[in-house]
């Protein structure tokens, strides 16, 4: 397994089972008894492997009473399975919904009182805490796991980080000092984790006892509820009176893996020698005798798909008789926490300069996992050789990027938490239709350097539940020098000392997550500083790159410190700017110093763009609402002075570029309907007083 690892670890009743994550979500699991010891184990079974664990995420069964004071355990510890004292009853004192047939936290606390005195000062927690606190020094604990008990302090989310891998409790482990612990949660959320359900899905954990439930539900009449916590989503539920205990009693074994195959070759026989499909032989009627419970209760509840997974999913005829889909084995606990210790994945579309020179190094920096995704197999496979730098223009940094899973068609869409674009506008609509399917709660961030693209993937994403969010890329991405290519490869990426990516907040249906991002700048009313954004920067960009492109200049920055196109190019900021606070009313002095901040960007001769990439397609950017003839018509609308965007728009219009498909078909435009019919050609609705200044 390749690193960094995320360590899962679920302590059940007989079995512990601890499991490695990586980051491509291959996995490899053991076990062994309970009754031995977990560090020893674990430090055992880790041989060395710990030093590449980046996260760990607990769960164990419960609940419990265990109770921390002044740095150690105290008095005895009450687990779930011990019978519960007479007199120690106690009602829920949460927000949670519980059945009545077993003894809570707080009934287990109480019961602990009973034998050992006042907690006062000290902390209750449950198993899993109590192994946290021994690798970190930290008490955290959840209300998810602390069923039904109302307390102050020590609280965490299940999928918050509680503290960091101590020396202490990296000498008894082997995991490494510095990786990070999260609270973790209960077993049977853990489970449910395990299936990787969607909101509203049904979900069956088969396992020594069974549970069923909805994902997301509301509380229901005689079901247990436990409310939303964190990312985690509410739970409604039973446990059923049979599972895979009851199984091995009818049938008169031990659970074993042996046992199961076994059981699976008698279903089969018996199948193959009855007479029709309602098979009558003694293992299929424990097989209907463990499908009872779960059909009457699948019947309160929604007719939605079932996902199944722990021990029983291993016999294909249960899961086939339940009409259920398969999602995990007996690993669907520990699969389940690793999951949720894991840090959060996003799949970016388009491993080109912008994806893995801006946004793959932000989501990184903030401790994301990051999945590239591009057609150009060419790149893949240079990026699978593992690692590509990052230059920074302005200090010379140079940081190299390894931490990230590549490829052309695995694109990983049920695991991501966020999904981003930089694919380029024409690509757009035919991936936007690729997912149009997608239903679930999630964020779609499109770093596109197109005039509307959140309008056009919505046209193709229906469900509410996707957020779909435009930013603005303010930071240069360009082509390494032959020197980096020589020393860090030809994936290397020179780019500008800037570190936000201004996004739209209100489109997003996850804020709390993406704004987890360091530079991620979600900003309200987006569509007019998108606007702002395309009529300062990528105008003056225009003026630069098409009379630049008009002298002969090959590099933007040329251009842009030759004193007229300077010139020229600060009068378009100076237009553009009055006409965006006459139609929008922004700050005078605010506008001012983003033009000058744009044309000194352009100006930076560290920043070696060519002008041909800057001037590519320029119909798309002679469009009606785009960089030059948006702010033209601003200042039309208002009665401004916009003599030097009419001479931009003039220059556009007599680019050429024999590689250039659009500069082409510009060129054929031209000669075909003379300079204002072309213009008119490719800005429908063209304002007709523009004439005056073509020919």
């Amino acid at each position: 397994m390749k690193g960094p690892l995320t360590l899962g670890i679920d302590v059940g009743t007989s079995a512990t089972k601890v499991l490695l994550l990586d980051n491509s979500n291959e996995w490899v699991m053991d076990s062994w008894p309970t009754s031995g010891s977990l560090w020893d184990n674990l430090l055992h079974w880790l041989d060395g492997r710990g030093k590449s664990i980046v996260r760990v995420g607990i769960t164990g069964h419960g609940p419990s009473a265990i109770v921390i004071r002044d740095g150690e355990v105290i008095g005895s510890k009450i687990s779930w399975f011990d019978e519960t004292q007479e007199g120690c009853e106690r009602e829920i004192e949460n927000d949670h919904i519980l059945t009545k047939n077993r003894a809570w936290v707080p009934s287990r606390l109480a019961q602990w009182e009973k034998e050992n005195g006042p907690i006062g000062d000290g902390v209750p927690v449950q198993l899993k805490d109590l192994l946290n606190w021994q690798l970190t020094g930290v008490i955290g604990r959840d209300t998810r796991s602390m069923r039904g008990y109302f307390g102050e302090g020590n609280f965490f989310h299940p999928d918050e980080v509680i503290g960091l891998v101590n020396n202490a409790g990296s000498e008894i482990s082997g995991i490494c000092i510095g990786a990070e612990v999260i609270c973790g949660c209960d077993d049977l959320t853990a489970g449910v984790i395990g299936l990787n359900p969607n909101q509203g899905d049904l979900f069956n954990l088969a396992n020594t006892s069974e549970h069923i439930g909805l994902v997301g539900s509301q509380p229901m009449a005689g079901f247990s509820w436990l409310p939303p916590i964190g990312k985690l989503p509410a739970l409604c539920y039973l446990s059923t009176s049979t599972g895979g205990g009851t199984l091995a009693k009818k049938i008169n074994v031990q659970p074993s893996e042996e046992a199961v195959k076994k059981f699976i070759s008698q279903l089969e026989n018996e199948k193959n020698s009855g007479n029709s499909n309602d098979v009558n032989g003694p293992a299929w009627e424990a097989i209907r005798e463990l499908n009872q419970p779960i059909d009457e209760v699948r019947t309160m509840f929604p007719n939605n798909q079932m996902l199944i997974g722990g021990g029983l999913a291993l016999i294909p005829q249960i899961v086939e008789t339940r009409g259920a889909i398969l999602r995990a084995g007996q690993e669907v606990s520990v699969l389940g926490v690793a999951k949720l210790a894991q840090r959060p994945l996003a799949v970016i579309f388009g491993a080109g300069k912008v994806g893995r020179g801006f946004l793959g190094q932000l989501l990184l920096r903030a401790g994301w996992r990051i999945h590239f995704v591009d057609s150009n197999l060419d790149l893949v496979n240079a990026l699978e050789d593992g690692t590509y730098a990052i230059s920074n223009l302005a200090t010379g940094e140079i940081e190299v990027i390894s931490d990230y899973t590549v490829s052309a068609d695995e694109w990983r869409l049920h695991d991501a938490s966020l999904i981003m674009t930089s694919l380029g506008a024409n690509g757009l609509a035919n991936w936007a239709q690729s997912i149009s399917d997608l239903d679930r709660d999630i964020d779609i961030i499109l770093a596109e350097n197109h005039p509307a693209p959140a309008k056009l993937v919505r046209e193709h994403i229906s469900s509410t539940k996707v957020g779909v969010a435009q930013a603005q890329v303010l930071r240069s991405c360009i082509e390494p020098t032959e020197e980096q290519i020589a020393n860090y490869g030809p994936l290397t990426v020179q780019v500008q000392d800037h570190w936000t990516l201004p996004l739209d907040a209100d489109a997003l249906t996850r804020a709390e997550l993406v704004s987890s991002v360091s530079g991620f700048e979600a900003k309200p009313n987006f569509a007019v500083e998108l606007t702002r954004k395309l009529y300062t920067y990528n105008a003056i960009n225009a003026a630069v790159c098409y009379l630049g492109a008009e002298r002969g200049y090959v590099w933007l920055s040329d251009a842009a410190n030759d004193s007229e196109i300077a010139d020229l190019a600060s009068q378009v900021g100076v237009e553009s700017s009055a006409a965006l606070i006459a139609e929008f009313g922004f700050d005078e002095g605010e506008q001012r110093d983003w033009s000058n901040r744009a044309l000194a960007k352009y100006q930076d001769v560290t920043i070696r763009d060519p002008i041909e990439r800057n001037a590519r397609d320029p119909i798309r950017k002679l469009g009606l609402h785009d960089r030059i003839l948006g702010p033209l018509h601003l200042c039309l609308k208002h009665g401004l002075p916009h003599d030097a965007l009419v001479q931009t728009m003039k220059s556009a219009l007599t680019y050429r570029d024999s590689s250039d498909l659009a500069a082409i078909q510009l060129s054929t435009f031209v000669d075909e309907f003379g300079t204002w019919g072309a213009l008119q050609t490719i800005a429908h609705g063209v304002n007709e007083s523009l004439a005056n200044y073509l020919g």
